[in-house]
Order: C-alpha cells, then sequence, then structure tokens
C-alpha cells in the first residue's frame, strides 16, 4: 500500500529573464500499491492527484493547472506496471537496490510505454521507492509551457518516492 508520506512532481529548467532557475511542483495526494514477492515487484500502479500539484509559485501553478496540464480535463495521472521488477536481492536495513522499470504512464490523457531506473531501499519495515521519468512534453500532448519571459525546454522530470507499507 502507498503510504500518506509519499510524494510525485515534476522538475523542469527554466530562464526567467536569462536567469536559469529549476521549477519544481510536489502532491502527497498518490494513492495505489505496489505487490512484492521475494525479490520481485510482480503489479503495481499509482493514481496522482494532479489538481494538488504545487509549487513555490502561484502564478506556476495556475498555468500548470490551466493552460499546461489542463486538470479540468485531466484531473489525474496513472502509471500502471507492465514487467515484473526484480530487485535481486533484498537490502539490509537501510542498504538500497536498483533496477529497471516499465510500465504504462498516462499523462494529460495520454498513455506511453516508458522505462526508468528504479532504487529501493528498506528502512524501518518499510520500503521506499524511488526514480524519476523523463517526459518529452510532446509525447504527452503538453504544451510547451514557455510564456512571456519564462522559457524551459521540451522536457522535464516526473519525480517519485513512494513510501509502502504492508497492506
Amino acid at each position: 500500500m502507498i503510504a500518506a508520506d509519499s510524494e510525485v512532481g515534476y522538475r523542469v529548467e527554466e530562464v526567467i529573464n536569462g536567469l536559469d532557475k529549476t521549477a519544481n511542483g510536489r502532491t502527497k495526494d498518490v494513492t495505489g500499491s505496489i505487490v512484492i514477492d521475494g525479490t520481485t515487484a510482480t503489479s503495481g500502479e499509482f493514481t496522482v492527484d494532479m489538481t494538488t500539484v504545487s509549487s513555490d509559485q502561484s502564478r506556476r501553478d495556475n498555468a500548470f493547472r490551466g493552460e499546461i496540464m489542463e486538470v479540468d480535463q485531466f484531473p489525474t495521472a496513472t502509471f500502471v506496471l507492465t514487467a515484473p521488477i526484480e530487485f535481486g536481492a533484498i537490502p539490509d536495513e537501510g542498504g538500497t537496490v536498483s533496477a529497471e522499470a516499465t510500465g504504462d504512464l498516462t499523462l494529460h490523457g495520454v498513455t506511453r510505454s516508458v522505462t526508468f531506473e528504479v532504487e529501493a531501499t528498506f528502512k524501518n519495515g518499510r520500503i521506499g521507492v524511488l526514480g524519476q521519468i523523463p517526459v518529452l512534453f510532446a509525447d504527452y500532448d503538453i504544451d510547451n509551457p514557455s510564456r512571456g519571459p519564462i522559457s524551459t525546454e521540451d522536457n522535464g522530470l516526473l519525480e517519485f518516492v513512494l513510501i509502502l507499507d504492508r497492506a
């Protein structure tokens, strides 16, 4: 079961009036589960409430929720694991193992298969899974967020830290 202290967000490099900056937004409104059998994640899915993603700038949040992600039409993003993740070992307390994950990512109403690296850490009886999924905006019919004096690349990162508790 994905715990309440899990977090999903975005990171986009931007230039504002000639100054480089990293824009990021986060939410803890993440639900879902991952089924683990031994050292293998056999299935998993999570859903993110995109209407609750926020950054340090209200104007950025309004643009994100409005013309960029159109959360009134596409209020959630989802990820569904389509192949098992073989971690190869159960890490010692505080230890980390890495693996590759493949699944279907749905953003802005568009679903695409993605493969990316994940790390799993075992600590205090809980498992933390973290990773980053590169997102090319055009692949998900997301307009480039450049506006006025703000310019961005044509891509960003979807970042996550999923804390797993036993169901």
